[in-house]
């Protein structure tokens, strides 16, 4: 039986806890938004029945794969040597495992590889504020006092690259691959999943997060929220059904 009482949030759904309400009067009474509740259904059915949504796509696809080599170019850039971290860290209200901790330095780093020069570039004004908050979550688990949010652009891995070829070429009328006309459509089409050739300096953005605890005392009563709105929702959810009666 899941003791909704004691549940803890992800420090990577922090931005959706957090969300206000639209309506000013359920804002100013501390309500769970509407974004807020459709979030903690999910973390309903995770809890109650395992279930968890896959929302795999190319673009975490690219981030899961390349994480270590993000990591390795983030230590030369850095001058600081790092690795993967595997560890959790928790409190009374928030979890989390952020992607790079520097204990001698009480740094942390959270890496985020993008898509293409777009999904970079867009960032040059600063970071979404769900990885902002993200952040400030792992830096309260951790009692750290700086961290940095790291978005870097590399290339593809090499069997995404070697398939598009495949399917370029196969996709047209070529003779060969060293077809002149199959040759400038890569050529072309290459541009689009390699970077690495251009300066480290170019492709990546580092942003600094400092602690904040005026949004983590609002977080802590957004999870104390969450735990009423879990308890409630599973009470409806068990008498759902009670009302009907078909033997009569």
């Amino acid at each position: 039986m899941v003791d909704f009482s004691k549940t803890i949030i992800h420090c990577s759904s922090l931005g959706k806890l957090t969300t206000e309400p639209r309506n000013k009067a359920d804002k100013d009474a501390g309500n769970l938004s509407e974004t807020t509740k459709a979030h903690l259904i999910e973390v309903y059915a995770e809890q109650r029945y395992g279930f968890k949504r896959d929302i795999s796509n190319r673009y975490t696809n690219k981030g899961n794969i390349c994480e270590p080599t993000a990591i390795m170019e983030l230590s030369k850039f850095a001058g600081i040597l790092m690795e993967k971290n595997e560890q959790v860290f928790k409190n009374d209200w928030i979890i989390g495992t952020p992607d790079v901790i520097v204990p001698e330095k009480k740094i942390l780093f959270d890496t985020k590889c993008c898509y293409d020069w777009i999904t970079l570039l867009e960032n040059i004004e600063g970071p979404d504020t769900d990885n902002i908050h993200q952040l400030e979550g792992y830096l309260e688990i951790l009692g750290y006092e700086k961290a940095y949010i790291v978005k870097i652009l590399l290339d593809h891995p090499e069997e995404e690259i070697a398939r598009e070829k495949y399917r370029l070429f196969t996709a047209g009328n070529y003779i060969s691959e060293e077809s002149p006309d199959f040759l400038r459509k890569w050529q072309e089409k290459e541009k689009t999943m390699r970077f690495e050739h251009f300066p480290v300096q170019e492709r990546i953005l580092m942003f600094e997060v400092l602690p904040n605890p005026d949004y983590i005392e609002k977080a802590r009563k957004k999870v104390e929220k969450s735990r009423e709105f879990l308890k409630e929702f599973h009470e409806t959810h068990k008498k759902f059904n009670n009302s009907f009666n078909f033997s009569s």
